[in-house]
């Protein structure tokens, strides 16, 4: 009968991974301000209003990806989590069917 061989150390390292990279995508996208603002900040030209409305939109936009890129790597986090434990299980479950009754 075959064994299968797992490296628990290397999962528990990429499950650790995954989560820390999962935090930084989402202090970045909590970075990116709601709304630009005022368009007087682009200066007095007759286009402030759109340049001004075009940077909302886009940081809006930038900042949902970065939340579901932290989404994401939170559910990588869980099904990795969720192969540990099951690894776990799985080797308990052996170790007892190998345990001769007493």
């Amino acid at each position: 009968m075959a064994v299968s061989q797992f490296n628990s150390e290397a999962l528990e390292q990429c499950r650790t991974t995954v989560s820390s990279q999962a935090s930084q995508f989402g202090a970045i996208g909590d970075g990116f301000p709601n709304q630009c603002g005022n368009p007087s900040i682009f200066g007095k030209l007759g286009s402030s209003g759109g340049l001004s409305s075009a940077v909302d939109r886009f940081t809006a936009l930038v900042g949902e990806e970065f939340a579901a890129a932290e989404s994401l790597m939170g559910k990588v986090e869980r099904a990795l989590d969720a192969v540990q434990q099951s690894v776990r299980q799985a080797e308990d479950a052996a170790v007892h069917a190998m345990t001769p009754a007493s």
